[in-house]
């Protein structure tokens, strides 16, 4: 095998491990994402629901509250999954890619 030959390997092994980090990475992030959303929802439908029963007793109030209560909920949430899909590979010192 040539010099060259040997660099060029070395090179497609340092691209083929990177990738295999992204993968991971991304992964990661998937999950996180997933997790992010499934717990929006769950809360949504809590909120849903209490929101329905208190106007159901004409609590308008309460009505209120639990509004506001889901509105700072669902700008946490978002700010979760934002920060997730954002999220970059720590930068290593001999990452060629």
């Amino acid at each position: 095998m040539t010099h060259d030959q040997t660099q060029e390997l070395a090179e497609a092994q340092r691209l083929a491990d990177w990738l295999k980090d992204e993968l991971t990475r991304q992964r990661a992030a998937n999950s996180e994402l997933r997790r992010a959303v499934a717990d929006m929802a769950r809360a949504f439908q809590e909120t849903l629901a209490r929101a329905n029963d208190a106007a159901e007793q004409g609590d308008i109030e309460l009505v209120k509250r639990i509004t506001y209560e889901n509105r700072r909920a669902w700008q946490q949430y978002l700010q979760q999954i934002v920060a997730a899909a954002s999220t970059k590979p720590k930068p290593d010192s001999d990452d060629t890619v």
